[in-house]
């Protein structure tokens, strides 16, 4: 079931080398709402943005995107999601230029919904030597040679009532890095 989210807007700002400069205080907010305490503006600016991205391939999207945006001097609007225990977030990211090659990363929730507590996506807490790829958009679970659904993918993988549960690692699912390229491969 969707419901209405208030409209807030989470951001941060890059500076010509990719180091994070600011973050406003609705983002450190929306930090500290989702158990992620180790990302307040004392512990992230300062410090690359690449640095806080898991995979080469996900930092090469952003490289991507902050290219684009920086040459063409232009707004880019990627979907995302970023999804709780209880709930699935879709959101948008957008990617303005700024002053002197500041990038300007600005995050809205478009919808949320309601699920069941899926405990793979709660605070880690004790977690086994194992790992579960989560692509970093679409929020979906590489199963064998299939991306699913998170709660598809726990049934699959006979995490029900598992402890501990396998650690997480992101990267992306064939479908997103597909649009990705298709989006800026012809614009870089």
């Amino acid at each position: 079931m969707s419901t209405a989210v208030p409209d807030r807007a989470f951001v941060y700002c890059v500076d010509a080398d990719d180091r994070i400069v600011s973050v406003t205080p609705e983002w450190e907010s929306f930090a500290l709402e989702n158990d992620a305490s180790q990302l307040t503006s004392e512990s992230v600016c300062g410090r690359p943005l690449a640095g806080f991205i898991a995979n080469r391939e996900t930092q090469h999207l952003y490289e991507m995107i902050l290219e684009k945006v920086r040459r063409e001097a232009c707004t880019v609007v990627v979907p995302f999601r970023c999804d709780g225990p209880r709930i699935r977030r879709f959101m948008e990211l957008t990617v303005s230029p700024g002053q002197n090659g500041q990038v300007e990363f600005e995050g809205r929730i478009r919808r949320e919904e309601e699920r069941e507590v899926v405990a793979l996506f709660e605070s880690p807490g004790d977690r086994d030597d194992g790992y579960v790829l989560v692509c970093s958009w679409c929020k979906r679970v590489e199963v064998g040679d299939e991306w699913v659904e998170v709660e598809e993918a726990v049934t699959r993988l006979d995490l029900f009532g598992a402890t501990p549960l396998p650690k997480i690692t992101h990267g992306m699912c064939p479908d997103c890095v597909g649009q990705f390229h298709q989006q800026f491969d012809s614009s870089v």
